[in-house]
């Protein structure tokens, strides 16, 4: 399985989601920045390292990095395919990214608009996403879109299940459901709730190379899938599986982090900033291959690591 390099460009947001895990992204040593131009060498040498050149760009909400439209653009020269996962609420005043980008990821986890302010805690941004999502797709036809959904107790039923179906049709874009981490929390809806729903209203499971299981209906195609650690827990060896599937993850004040549960990280700042390509090479494979057992057993209660 092929995996991106995930490059996590701020830990600001302006939304407050009570579930969000913010891609296991820290607050340590917030002055230093990585410019456009690290991130641009990084994606240079994990893309030659790994044969692959996907990059997904988020944070925090990655739309209030200030160079991203400029990061967008030096990535696309360098023949990078780009995903943002972003709350979709600056997308009006960002559309130039848009032409920079393979695929654009809006976390909208309900159309309705209480549910909506509840969820992200805050008022008067719904429409804002709405209206950015329909603008891009008039100017860019082409443009992947996909709207991603963490379905709880609070933003799922069966009207709004139809609602964000019927909406995601009408702008041309698929839909991608999560399941809550941990999906012990009590207003968890489950991977296999959503899959039996999604199978009532006409959606068939088809072969999918990713992690996610994908369901298609009549041409619309919806995505439903784990967290890494809830899928892992169930796999004989959880820690081989954490390394085979996850990204690469890229702090954005200079640290690889290794478990989105914990807070062990790679510093690789310096080495960077001295271009010590050796070393950044040597720091990317501990990265890759350092997932802790231990934590995988203390709060994913998996046996077999």
């Amino acid at each position: 399985m092929k995996r991106d390099i995930r490059f996590l460009v701020t830990n600001s947001c302006n939304y407050r989601c009570g579930f969000c895990h913010r891609e296991g992204i820290s607050n340590h040593r917030i002055y230093n920045e990585l410019s456009t131009n690290d991130y641009l060498t990084l994606f240079s040498i994990y893309s030659k390292m790994e044969n692959w050149n996907g990059v997904t760009i988020s944070g925090g909400e990655p739309l209030l990095y200030p160079n991203i439209v400029d990061l967008c653009k030096k990535l696309y020269a360098a023949d990078a395919n780009i995903t943002v996962v972003t709350n979709g609420y600056f997308l009006i005043d960002k559309m130039d990214l848009l032409k920079y980008i393979h695929r654009i990821n809006v976390s909208i986890h309900s159309l309705n608009e209480e549910i909506y302010n509840e969820i992200v805690g805050t008022e008067n941004s719904l429409h804002k996403v709405i209206n950015g999502l329909k603008i891009a797709r008039n100017i860019y036809p082409s443009l992947n879109i996909r709207l991603n959904i963490t379905p709880t107790i609070d933003n799922w039923s069966d009207d709004m299940l139809r609602e964000i179906l019927d909406f995601s049709q009408k702008i041309q874009a698929s839909v991608k459901f999560t399941e809550l981490f941990p999906s012990t929390m009590s207003n968890c809806i489950s991977i296999e709730t959503i899959l039996a729903k999604l199978h009532s209203l006409g959606y068939s499971e088809i072969y999918s190379e990713t992690r996610a299981k994908h369901l298609c209906n009549e041409g619309h195609d919806v995505y439903v899938t784990q967290c890494t650690c809830s899928q892992a827990k169930t796999h004989q060896n959880p820690v081989l599986f954490c390394r085979e599937t996850h990204d690469l993850y890229v702090d954005h004040s200079g640290f690889f982090s290794l478990c989105r549960i914990g807070e062990e990280r790679i510093d690789f700042f310096e080495d960077l900033k001295e271009n010590n390509t050796q070393i950044l090479k040597l720091k990317i494979k501990l990265a890759l291959h350092r997932i802790s057992g231990d934590l995988c057993k203390k709060y994913l209660i998996c046996e077999n690591v």
